[in-house]
């Protein structure tokens, strides 16, 4: 591990092995806003923070003219979504950093809760991730969201469920007000379906229940990986454990756990990891 300064991201935690690069923001976050090669990062990176918000939620909330910003790379939030979700983490991060990996957290916020992830990163330079949500406010129901979001052009691919037989439903697909089933992004198959992110402003989202719990996101000739822990519960969203959204700006890889009650002092996380093939 060493420290760096990158980009307008301000200073990172580097970790190299087998010549996969990570980097994890220390100054802001934490994202996870680099994983990938010298050459090529599979993480978006929202130098511009073209992706934000503010407003009286978080003047209020928070204090006056702060704001949310996407940065890109992979977070954790909260979910059901509602307007606490949009955590303006744009402050130092709580950490502690080994050779191959460490821990890295939010400032608890004014709702009592406090978001990060663990991690370590493998000889293959895959990393396997612990994403968490601390509570030290009251009980309360919640399921914890990990979200990754992609460097734009690529296509995602996710596999449909295995089917039981020829008289049971297979897969499920939920769709959010603004989305249209017959978006030129989206090709849904037998055996997968795919998600393309492209210049197209207008917002797509889509979630499903998927026992597989993996997918792929391909970009230039290269393919990523992500692989989610199997988890048995109660799922909100019409029972999504997978989501995925996409605008002009950004595609999103979303890992959802099931929903809980977290407890005073308790902590709910969700495993998955990022592999390069």
């Amino acid at each position: 591990m060493e420290l760096v300064e990158y980009k307008n991201f301000g200073k990172c935690a580097k970790y190299e092995r087998n010549g996969v690069i990570a980097m994890v923001t220390l100054d802001i976050g934490p994202r996870i806003i680099y994983y990938g090669t010298k050459e090529f990062n599979f993480m978006n990176e929202d130098q511009e923070r073209i992706v934000q918000k503010s407003g009286d939620f978080f003047d209020n909330s928070y204090k006056k003219g702060e704001k949310w910003c996407l940065y890109g790379g992979h977070r954790v939030w909260k979910a059901i979504e509602d307007m606490e979700t949009y955590v303006p983490d744009n402050y130092p991060v709580e950490c502690e950093m080994t050779e191959y990996g460490g821990e890295f957290y939010t400032q608890t916020t004014p709702f009592g809760l406090k978001y990060g992830f663990s991690f370590e990163m493998r000889e293959n330079g895959a990393l396997d991730i612990i994403n968490k949500i601390f509570n030290f406010g009251e009980d309360r129901e919640i399921s914890i969201w990990a979200l990754t979001v992609v460097a734009k052009g690529g296509k995602l691919i996710v596999p449909m469920n295995d089917k039981v037989n020829d008289l049971l439903p297979s897969q499920n697909f939920v769709i959010w007000p603004y989305c249209n089933l017959k978006d030129e992004r989206l090709c849904i198959e037998k055996e997968k379906f795919t998600l393309c992110q492209t210049n197209k402003e207008q917002a797509f989202k889509l979630g499903i229940f998927s026992k597989k719990n993996e997918a792929f996101y391909e970009l230039n000739g290269k393919t990523m990986k992500f692989t989610y822990q199997k988890i048995d519960g109660v799922f909100g969203d019409f029972w999504c454990n997978f989501e995925t959204y996409t605008n002009a700006h950004i595609l999103e890889v979303e890992g959802l756990g099931a929903m809980k009650t977290l407890k005073k002092n308790g902590v709910v996380e969700l495993a998955e990891s990022f592999e390069i093939l």
